[in-house]
């Protein structure tokens, strides 16, 4: 038996071995794929596992809501920025509207101090208003000690007049020097020397300007003012608003000009 086995074995051909050699290589795949569908039952195993693992979802959450806090955190500081940017361009425009009103407050100043009549352009205003205002506005806002004064009385030149009228009327008013009344004070004009005799002393108890509302178009602003009383210095006490006026002014970067004086009615300025 033995010796028909050995010669079995060495009558087999050399296809016969190739075959058995191309089967034990199809054992061997099938052998190996087999691992790795194994590994992969494994691996989809621990990720079942693992989906259902409920610390890995706490973590997920955790990362969920630390986003959403992150966005919330941003929408937060933007609107917070939003808001103080709107705050403060609100109060500046409040400051701003408040300093122009001083300003032109200042600038009417002389012109409610004496009552001025109401008037349309500059043609139209009498030269006793002209020189009244004129006046005023050097010894409220000039440098008074550079005119020559008894103790009593200071000479101003009737040039610094005339210039002071063209800063609150504009270059193209007229003046016509004389000697004017003003509330319960005398300005002299003495035509030999060409100037003023004004009083050092003068009596400043009457109206100061409080400017309620303001508005514009272009360089023209209609400005209406309350006239207050009694004056002890522009922001002194306020007793009463005596009446109102619609004043009408100019302005551009050099200068600012009276261009009319109106009444206030029922239904608004005439």
């Amino acid at each position: 038996m033995r010796k028909n086995t050995k010669d079995q074995q060495q009558n087999i051909t050399p296809a016969e071995i190739e075959q058995q050699e191309n089967a034990g290589k199809i054992l061997d795949s099938l052998a190996g794929n087999v691992d790795e569908v194994e590994k992969e039952l494994e691996g989809d195993q621990e990720a079942e596992s693992a989906a259902f693992d409920p610390s890995a979802q706490m973590i997920k959450n955790r990362k969920s809501f630390f986003v959403v806090g992150l966005i919330i955190i941003i929408l937060a500081v933007v609107g917070l920025v939003n808001t103080i940017k709107f705050t403060a361009n609100t109060i500046s425009d409040i400051a701003n509207q408040t300093a122009l009103k001083n300003e032109f407050a200042d600038f009417i100043y002389p012109l409610v101090l004496i009552d001025a009549p109401a008037f349309e352009g500059a043609e139209n205003i009498p030269s006793s208003v002209v020189i009244n205002a004129a006046l005023w506005r050097i010894v409220i806002y000039g440098n008074t000690e550079k005119y020559e004064n008894d103790g009593t009385y200071m000479t101003v030149s009737e040039i610094d007049v005339e210039s002071s009228a063209a800063a609150i009327f504009g270059a193209s008013v007229k003046t016509e020097h004389q000697t004017i009344t003003s509330g319960i004070d005398t300005f002299e004009y003495n035509p030999s020397l060409k100037s003023y005799l004004v009083p050092i002393n003068l009596d400043k108890k009457t109206y100061w300007p409080k400017i309620t509302e303001i508005s514009s178009v272009g360089d023209t602003f209609t400005l209406t003012v309350d006239y207050m009383t009694p004056i002890m210095g522009v922001g002194g006490e306020e007793l009463d608003m005596i009446k109102q006026m619609i004043y009408t002014v100019s302005r551009n970067a050099s200068a600012k000009t009276v261009r009319a004086i109106q009444y206030v009615t029922a239904s608004g300025a005439e």
